[in-house]
Formats: structure tokens, sequence, C-alpha cells
């Protein structure tokens, strides 16, 4: 519904949101009724990242458009296309200084913001996004320490969904830690980077959309991406050979509010946003995710033929030569940035993690590699 809508300039727009919250509070101030301050609307100006027909914008338009549609149009979103109003890699910042009142990228362009989605690149650790977006979810408001940093950064968390699984892309079969050997290898995902480096390989420290570029300059001589990103940035078409080595998730696609902009909003439409967020992490994000990674499975596979699963035995190796090196270390790391007692976080992760197995949908990834 937004694409074909000819929008002002980003200054208009910003002057409109502002007008719209601030007209809000006069009518309030004024008429000194409730009644008047909710049929006050607002616009909110939403930086992404997501490129068209992708699974992140998919998942972000159900959650604008739900908003709209239960507050009756007096909650709004412009959304701006991708990369115009502020990069893939800045947008959190963006959310936090104000230029953007909601804001959609991959968690780890931030790391330092986000330690508690930051865990998800924790090679080894879940295979299963569902989980991952559920259990964030719980621990933003559960884990005290993790409730009072977002405070802190500005932002209020709408929801942290895995990309699906990490997968492998390169022009000659990539099937074990001896074949990465050498490699430059293009990573996202803090430790993922580093448990590719420990495997031998160089990681080349590039967002999504640097990347089809990057490959064909010989920048990277691979790539790690989810399968959406071998169709939404069209690593399918340079990358002959994909497979899936079992690390699992390794970031987040992050959604977050303006901290102030929320608390700013009239009562009733924060239920309204509360209301649609629970349902987007509860079900919607992953069913949303589920569907459209299945339809991008029959364009990845109609190109390269195959989407292969290395053997457990590598795939062990691997994980047995980490360790839990990368588990302390981030423990290590979430201490700095500001998250409390990241030990308990870790053990709570994992606990609600093991808690929902059996309970969510099969990993799409997953059913793609068994076709």
């Amino acid at each position: 519904m937004f694409k074909n809508v000819k929008k002002p300039s980003v200054a208009a727009r910003r002057s409109a949101a502002a007008i719209g919250l601030t007209g809000m509070l006069l009518g309030l101030a004024a008429c000194g009724g409730e009644g008047d301050a909710e049929a006050e609307s607002v616009q909110l100006n939403v930086a992404s990242w997501a490129t068209p027909d992708s699974v992140s914008e998919e998942m972000g338009n159900w959650w604008y458009e739900e908003i709209e549609e239960r507050s009756e149009g007096r909650l709004t979103f412009n959304i701006d296309a991708a990369g115009s109003l502020c990069s893939a890699a800045e947008i959190a910042e963006c959310v936090r200084d104000g230029r953007a009142d909601v804001g959609q990228t991959v968690t780890d362009y931030s790391p330092q913001l986000f330690p508690q989605a930051s865990i998800t690149s924790i090679p080894f650790l879940s295979l299963n996004g569902e989980a991952i977006t559920r259990v964030i979810y719980e621990l933003s408001t559960e884990h005290e320490g993790s409730q009072q940093l977002w405070e802190e950064n500005g932002l209020h968390p709408i929801a942290h969904v895995s990309p699906g699984r990490l997968l492998l892309g390169g022009q000659e079969e990539l099937s074990s830690i001896e074949d990465l050997e050498g490699l430059r290898l293009r990573m996202a995902g803090q430790y993922a980077e580093q448990a590719v480096d420990a495997a031998g390989a160089s990681s080349v420290s590039l967002t999504a959309p640097e990347t089809y570029e990057a490959l064909e300059r010989g920048v990277a001589d691979a790539s790690g991406s989810p399968l959406d990103g071998t169709i939404a940035f069209q690593l399918k078409d340079v990358l002959s050979d994909w497979s899936d080595p079992g690390i699992g998730a390794y970031t987040t696609i992050g959604m977050w509010m303006n901290h102030d902009v929320y608390t700013d909003l009239p009562e009733d439409l924060r239920e309204v946003v509360d209301e649609v967020t629970e349902e987007f992490n509860r079900e919607q994000a992953s069913a949303i995710f589920n569907e459209v990674t299945l339809e991008q499975c029959d364009m990845l596979l109609d190109t390269i033929g195959d989407l292969r699963q290395w053997d457990e035995a590598d795939t062990q190796t691997w994980s047995d030569e980490l360790g839990d090196s990368l588990e302390e270390r981030w423990v290590e790391d979430a201490e700095g940035n500001g998250l409390s007692n990241a030990d308990e976080y870790l053990s709570a992760y994992k606990d609600k993690l093991d808690s929902y197995e059996g309970e969510v949908s099969e990993d799409p990834t997953a059913a793609c590699a068994d076709r």
C-alpha cells in the first residue's frame, strides 16, 4: 500500500509527524479532555533496509498495516525506500537521534547497542528462528538488565526476528571447515565472523546491500547469507554453490521505535502498538517468514539446483573446535556494552530455547535443503 504513494520531502514528513504529536498534546492542554487527545492522529517515519518483496518488507508491512487498521487510521507510517533516509548500517542511530521514529535493519550493524539480540550470533546455539524471536521478546521485559538497557539506549524494542540459518555460498563446494581455509568470506554476525576466522578463513565485513558488488569485484571470494539474502540481494546469481553448515542463526532483523516517541503516544495508541507487537512476536513474524522463505526456496533451487547440508560430523568438528569460547566472549562483550548480569541472561536464553523445542514450526531453510 505504500509503494505507489508520492512522498513529500523528508523535512516535510518530519514536520508533519512533529505537528501531529504537538497538536495532540496542545489539544489535551486546551480542552482538558481525554477524548480530545485520543482523537488526534500521528504519523511516524520509518527508516527500513527492506528491499522490495523481501521477507523484511513483508514482515514490516504486516506490523504497519495492522496498527493502521486497528487504530482506525489514527496512527500511520511513512515508509522511506531502503537507504533513502538512512543507510542500513546507521538505521539504529537514526531512530535514536530522531531522524526516524521507527527503524528496521540487521541487529549486528550496531551490535554494541543490542547485546540482548547479538547473542543470536553465537554459532551452534539455536537452529530455530521462531524460538529465537519469542525468547528475545520475552527477555526484553523479563530480564531486568535487558529492560533497563533498552531505556538507556533510547529505544523501544518491537521485535528481533532471525533471518534464517546462515548459509555459505561459493564458486566451489564448501562442505567442511577445511574448505574454508584461506577464503575471503563475507560474513555478518559478530560471533559468526569470529567462528569463520577460527576456521582459517578471513571474514570480510560488508553490509548485505554491498555484497553483490564486492563479490563481482573480487573483494570477497564467498559469502555467508540467509536464504532470503540469496534472493533479495541476487547472491544466487554470482555464487553457484550453497550449503547449510549447521551454524544456525547468526543475527536478527531488528525493529525498534524511538523510546520517547513510544512513551509520548496516547495510551490507547500505545495499547494498539503493544497488542500488534505481541501477535507479531508470538506467531505472525514467523508465519510470514516461513511462507516467504519457502517461496524463495523455489527461486534459489531453480538457479543453483541443490541446497546441501553439511554432514553432522563436519558440523560437530567446527562446533567442538570453538567450544564455549564464543559464549564466554559474548558475556564479556555484553557486560562491556551495558547489559548487567549477562551470564544470567545467557543461561535464561538457552533455557527458554530448550523449552520451545518441539513446539515451533520446522525451520523453512532446513525444509528447503530436504527437497
